[in-house]
């Protein structure tokens, strides 16, 4: 057996057992029901082309998929699925801090293997990484999990220490703050552009339009205690960026791709602004049927305007896939 298998399934055979469960870290429910969570923003799990164009870009970049992957926050396994069948390596550890999500990610795939990579799952609070062996993964894996985690340098800072040279922390579906900061300022002409079309404003549809503004000044904010807060964080390419080159690592980021842009036949298809704009006040913030109905007619003439000045380029950027390559190591 090479030697770095050998450490790795070493440090697997160290691992407590927890239900059936590796564990890393003590069990932390998700703050909502978990079995409710795709119904809630209109998706279904398993996709298998966000796994399957994970990897297909991994191979693009060049990135060393020899070694073991992990996910982190892995949830109803969205992105789990394709990694699963089409990672290279010969080990994938499938972690999340919920072992409600860890049970429904694994009854979507039979253990111990649906594609080249043996199947582990383990209880993993983000905040724990620094825990896990230096130079043991080829890829750390995650999908809308970054905004999550409270301390975001240190949790870089750990994912570059644990990853080989030529391996990479791949990020999707993670909050553009620019793009975030559009959405609610477009959101401050809903209420005076719908009283101007005569329509009344409800009580519940102006409490829903101050909830959103002002969970996106939460997110934007950094003066603020996020500890208990489920979702913390908005983020800057360019931020990110510096961050990485302190750790060793070098971003290329994909304005408002998913992992699934990736898939072959790689025919890449960015969601426009209106439609993320759209879907986001009706499925995260949970804006009712009839309200939607009338900020799709009246709100027509602002977001046509964006999209007019985005006819040849992406953008205006509020999500994307985002690759960190770590460095190779000095000779």
């Amino acid at each position: 057996m090479p030697p770095a298998a050998e450490s790795f399934n070493q440090w697997l055979d160290s691992l407590p057992q927890w239900r059936g469960m590796l564990r890393i870290s003590p069990e932390r429910p998700y703050a909502h029901a978990e079995d409710q969570y795709d119904s809630q923003y209109g998706i279904s799990a398993p996709d298998p082309e966000e796994g399957q164009g994970l990897c297909a870009l991994l191979e693009q970049q060049g990135i060393d998929t020899t070694g073991p992957a992990l996910e982190i926050g892995c949830g109803t396994g969205r992105l789990t699925f394709g990694i699963a069948h089409h990672y290279p390596g010969s080990d994938f550890v499938i972690t999340d801090p919920s072992p409600t999500f860890l049970r429904l990610t694994s009854s979507q795939l039979p253990p111990p293997r649906v594609g080249p990579a043996k199947l582990h799952y383990a209880l993993l609070n983000a905040d724990d990484l620094g825990e896990l062996p230096a130079g043991m993964f080829s890829l750390i894996a995650m999908r809308s999990t970054l905004h999550h985690i409270l301390h975001v340098e240190e949790f870089i800072a750990a994912c570059a220490r644990t990853l080989r040279p030529n391996g990479a922390i791949a990020l999707g579906a993670e909050p553009v703050e620019s793009g975030y900061l559009l959405m609610a300022a477009v959101s401050q002409s809903i209420a005076p552009t719908l009283q101007a079309a005569g329509v009344t404003l409800r009580p519940e549809w102006e409490r829903q339009l101050q909830a959103f503004t002002e969970t996106i000044k939460f997110y934007c904010r950094r003066d603020l205690v996020k500890n208990n807060a489920e979702d913390k964080h908005l983020f800057s390419p360019t931020e990110l960026g510096d961050l990485g080159e302190r750790h060793g690592l070098r971003l290329r980021y994909f304005t408002n791709a998913t992992f699934s842009d990736f898939a072959p036949p790689h025919a890449p298809d960015w969601e426009g602004f209106s439609t993320f704009f759209l879907n986001y006040l009706e499925f995260c913030m949970q804006f009712d049927a009839e309200f939607m109905a009338l900020i799709r007619t009246h709100l027509r003439t602002q977001l046509k305007f964006i999209e007019e000045c985005h006819r040849s380029h992406v953008g205006p950027a509020v999500t994307g896939v985002f690759v960190f390559r770590k460095q190779s190591d000095p000779a």
